[in-house]
């Protein structure tokens, strides 16, 4: 009875460990990299990143420039890239979240489609193996009977 028991325990504590062994580790990775990127916080937190490093750039003095500018372009001596952008596109800031947001969002959809189509060519890969192996046993015996 207690040698039932603890094989019972320690097959239900291994079936999940096992049912992980038969998933490619890429395949889980691109599945976990999928549910990150589909979610709102991180997508949020990459698009705040994305515009800090963008605003670090734009934080650039061009204003020292301006006398070597066109005067139709009208760079200030105090201006810098990001006054420049923002006096063409007032919405940049904006528009520059959303874009990066959704183009997380999209990445997160591309990995999640590539983990099923791992999954699914990982099962075709297999059912071709049946069928050469079929086809090859088939052969042989085929070979052992003209023989």
């Amino acid at each position: 009875m207690r040698l039932t028991l603890l094989l019972s325990l320690g097959l239900a504590m291994t079936t999940p460990v096992m049912a992980q062994d038969r998933v490619p580790d890429t395949e889980r990775s691109a599945d976990k990299l999928a549910r990150t990127l589909s979610d709102p916080a991180v997508q949020d937190g990459i698009a705040g990143i994305i515009g800090d490093l963008a605003n670090a750039i734009l934080d650039t003095r061009v204003g020292p420039l301006a006398r070597y500018t066109d005067p139709q372009d009208d760079v200030r001596s105090d201006d810098t890239l990001g006054t420049l952008v923002r006096r063409d596109d007032p919405a940049f800031d904006r528009d520059l979240h959303d874009q990066t947001r959704n183009a997380v969002a999209a990445a997160g959809t591309v990995a999640g489609d590539a983990a099923t189509m791992s999954g699914e060519l990982r099962a075709t890969a297999n059912r071709l193996r049946r069928v050469l192996k079929s086809a090859r046993d088939g052969e042989k015996a085929r070979s052992s009977h003209d023989n």
